[in-house]
Parts: C-alpha cells; structure tokens; sequence
C-alpha cells in the first residue's frame, strides 16, 4: 500500500468552491494541458499572444538554452517583464526587438520577477538605455545585490563545503566547483530599484496587473496576473513539461523550501480561473494550470516517497540521492541545483516528522524517524 506522504495535499482539490474545484479534483488526463502557439519567437522577433502582450525568446549559456520574455503595451511606452541573460547576443536581440517591435516608442519600466541570472542580467544596461529603474521585491533585490558580491547564493566555496557536509563525493564536487557558472559572469546591477510587494496592483496599459508572490524557488518572486485579461506571467513559479528548481542553500540549511514553493502552487490554484493562459519563463505558453499544478504536486510526491522508501534501507544524505534521484551526467551548475533539490526534499520530510537529521563526523545523514508509523509495511509520514 503506498504512503500517504503528503497529507495536506489530499484535500488540496477540494478547499476551492464552485467551478473550479471540480476542475483542480479531475484527473490531469481528463484535462488536457493546451500549448496555443506550436512555435518559439525567432530571434529578434515577439509573439502577440494576448492583447497589448508580446512574447520573446532569448538564449542562455546553460542546458536550458534560452528564457522567455514578456513586453507589455503600456500606454505611449511599453513595459519589459524581465531582461534575459547578461550577454551580448542577447543585447543584440534585444536592440532588434525595439526596432521590430516598439515602434519608436519608450521603455517606460522594468519589472523583474526574481533575481536569477536570466531574468535580470541586463537590468543595468536596460535601465541605462532607457532611464528606469528595476521593479522587484525587495527580498530579490537584496539576494541579487549579495549574490553579485559572490556572498549569499553565489558564495561558490561556501557552497562546496555545504555540499560536502552533505555527501556530495569529491570526484562530483570537482565537477561542480570547475562547472559552476558563476552569478556575476552574466549579471550587472543599476543602483536602486522600485520595490514591488505581495498584492500590489499595476495598471499597464489600462489593465489591472496584481503581483503574486511565491517562495521555494527564490526568496520573494513576483508573478503578474491580469484578470481581464486572465493571463498570468508566473516567471518560474509555474513551468510546463520541466519543473522548478527548488533548493536549499547553505545560508539556511534547515529551509523548508519545498513547502513554501507547493503553498505558492496552491494560491494559484485556488485563485487561477480554468482557462488562464499561463506565460512562463521557460518552454511554451500554456492552458491548464490546474492540471499542471497537480503534475507538479505528483512528481513531487514520488520523490518523497522515493526518499522515505530509500530511508528504510538506512542512514541517507542528499549527496548519496543524487543517483536515484536525477539522471546522470549532470554538469557543475546542474549539481548545484541537484544537491539543493535533494535538500529540499529531505527537510520537508523531517519536518514532516517522517526523518530526523542526524550530524555524525561532519556529515549530515537522515534517518527514519521513530514517530512514523506502519501502514502494510510501508510509512506514512505524519
């Protein structure tokens, strides 16, 4: 008999009342995920995918190849939800973009979604360009600024010494400190920003845009969601066919980073009308995020339940995961996010009362938990 892993997502369907329940409870099978435009921007070029609302593709150094971007008509300007990647190329797109696109008019605001490198490594050359400042909340400002200094999130010795701590080998180690690409290689900062909060509402060409701030992937990300329109730009808190990159870090080991980012899920589904077009940041736009949101909430139960299951056999550490949990091969940035993800995973279950965390010789292990009981032989954590 399989575990009841999560608990609390049981009844995640059922707390929404009308219409929309009934479309969250249904099977992702019966609800088919919709992609309205069957191919990417080419170079330099946008993609009208709602009124007043423009989607571009840029390239990324990484395996993930390239990003979504999003120009909202606004009025006599215009307004870029995100900035790509620091790099020439990408400057070039965008320099071809405002010719295509923007025909003669302004750039009158910047709004950036999280502090990731590929949302706002341009942000001081736009800003330059055009005499704006970023957008942003505070908390992304703040860990961009930390991150850029090589402190924080991008401390890469710090980084190695948590991961060691936590069973990362030497030979995958290696391969993370010589491949990791580091955060200042693709990003450049202006010197203030306009601080977004949970809740505000934009007007951007005559809509009402609301911010929805999620956690787990970052610490304070902005989404925009327009009802009238009923189009949400998630940036990565929502993505088709790949999931989000949830992690811990070594600033705050014990984060229940994976717990935060599925209640961020939740306040999309209990909000999103069914037939929200959502614009991610990576891969295509999008209909069906609530069937989507449940895939996610799957994927993520199997890996608990992975986990747990693993635990049985003994002592565990997010280093000795890796293998179970990701397909091998990975280069040093994907280590990285890999080591986080399995972090985040194995905090939720020992806050979930199903593993303790134990430190023996400088090495963090996880360990089934006394409290969790039998059902068929197999746990249910509590």
């Amino acid at each position: 008999m399989q575990c009841a892993v999560l608990p609390d997502w049981q009844s995640a369907g059922n707390r929404t009342a009308g219409a929309s329940a009934k479309f969250i409870a249904m099977d992702a099978n019966n609800s088919p995920i919709v992609y309205p435009f069957a191919e990417y921007p080419t170079a330099g070029n946008t993609i009208e995918v709602a009124p007043g609302v423009h989607w571009l593709s840029t390239p990324l150094p990484f395996r993930l190849r390239a990003i979504n971007l999003y120009l909202l008509e606004d009025g006599d300007g215009w307004t870029i939800v995100d900035c790509g990647y620091g790099r020439e190329e990408v400057r070039q797109q965008w320099e071809q973009i405002w010719r295509n696109t923007l025909a003669g008019a302004q750039v009158t605001r910047l709004i950036v979604t999280h502090f990731h490198p590929d949302h706002v490594g341009n942000a001081a050359w736009i800003c330059q360009r055009w005499n704006v400042r970023p957008w942003m909340t505070q908390a992304e400002w703040l860990t961009a600024n930390l991150a850029i200094l090589e402190q924080g999130f991008d401390d890469i010795g710090h980084r190695g010494q948590f991961y060691a701590a936590n069973g990362l080998d030497q030979s995958q180690l290696e391969v993370f400190r010589t491949g990791v690409v580091r955060y200042s290689a693709g990003v450049r900062l202006p010197e203030s920003f306009h601080r977004l909060a949970d809740g505000e509402q934009l007007q951007i060409g005559g809509r009402i845009w609301t911010v929805i701030v999620g956690r787990g992937h970052s610490p304070e990300h902005a989404s925009l969601y327009c009802d009238e329109l009923k189009v949400l730009i998630a940036g990565d808190q929502l993505l088709p066919e790949i999931t989000t990159n949830v992690s811990v870090w070594p600033s705050e080991p014990q984060a229940d980073s994976l717990r935060w980012f599925l209640r961020s899920l939740d306040r999309f589904a209990d909000s999103l009308p069914a037939d929200t077009l959502v614009l991610p940041s990576h891969r295509r736009p999008f209909r069906g995020a609530h069937t989507r949101i449940e895939q996610i909430k799957n994927h993520h139960r199997e890996r608990l339940q992975q986990i747990v299951d693993l635990a049985a056999s003994g002592p565990v550490s997010a280093g000795g995961l890796l293998g179970h949990l990701f397909a091998p091969g990975l280069d040093g940035h994907q280590i990285g996010f890999a080591m986080g993800e399995a972090l985040a995973h194995l905090n939720y279950l020992v806050s979930s009362g199903a593993l303790r965390r134990e430190n023996t010789a400088g090495l963090a292990q996880f360990v089934r938990a006394q409290a969790s009981t039998e059902v068929g032989g197999r746990p249910t954590v509590a």
